[in-house]
C-alpha cells in the first residue's frame, strides 16, 4: 500500500505555495507470507547463543557461514518458558513487566506454603505472557536440606495437537536450573 502525504505536513508546517508529494510505502500493512515452511511455526535463538559449525577448509563459502543457532517450535516454546522463569521484571528495557518477581522467596527457608506461593507466580506469569500454551500441571516440591525447590511443569500446546511439553529444574537462590 503507499500513501501519499504532502511533504509540508510532515515538518509540520503548510506553506501555501509548496505542495510537494511524497510517497511512502507501508510495508507494515500487507500480509506476511506463510513463515511455516518446513513444519516451523515457532523460532527462537537457543539459549545457550551458540554458532552452527563450520565444516571443511573454507570458512568463508556460503555453506559454511552460519548464524546463531536456533530452536524450532517446541523448544522455542520452551526456551521462552525458561526465559519467564529467569528473567526478573525491568531486566528486559523494552518490556518492563517480563519475567517473574519471587521477591524474597527464594533468600527465605524453603517451606511449602512458599513452594504453593512460587506456584502460584509461574501459573500467573504463564497465562500472562504465554498465550500459546494451556497449564496442565505445576509441581513445586520443597528440598528443606538442600533449601531449593524442585519445579515439574507440565503443559499442553493446542497448536501441535496439544501434545505435551514438560520442563522440570531447580530453583534455588542462585536462579531456575533446568535438566
Amino acid at each position: 500500500m503507499i500513501i501519499l502525504i504532502p511533504y509540508t505536513t510532515l515538518l509540520g508546517r503548510v506553506h501555501p505555495k509548496i505542495n510537494i508529494i511524497m510517497a511512502i510505502k507501508l510495508n507494515i500493512i500487507e500480509t506476511k507470507k506463510d513463515i511455516t515452511q518446513e513444519g516451523i511455526i515457532y523460532r527462537d535463538i537457543n539459549l545457550d547463543v551458540k554458532t552452527g559449525i563450520v565444516r571443511g577448509d573454507d570458512a568463508n563459502s556460503p555453506a559454511n557461514l552460519k548464524d546463531l543457532n536456533t530452536s524450532v517450535n517446541f523448544e522455542a516454546i520452551k526456551n521462552s518458558l525458561i526465559n519467564l522463569i529467569t528473567t526478573f521484571p525491568g531486566q528486559k528495557i523494552l518490556n518492563p513487566e517480563f519475567g517473574m518477581n519471587f521477591g524474597d522467596l527464594l533468600f527465605l527457608p524453603v517451606s511449602k506454603a512458599r513452594a504453593r506461593v512460587i506456584g502460584e507466580t509461574i501459573s500467573n506469569t504463564f497465562v500472562g505472557f504465554e498465550p500459546r500454551i494451556e497449564i496442565t500441571e505445576i509441581e513445586v516440591v520443597s528440598d528443606v536440606e538442600v533449601q531449593e525447590y524442585e519445579l515439574n511443569i507440565t503443559l499442553n500446546i493446542p497448536e501441535f495437537n496439544n501434545n505435551p511439553l514438560n520442563i522440570k529444574g531447580r530453583l534455588n537462590k542462585s536462579g531456575f536450573y533446568s535438566y
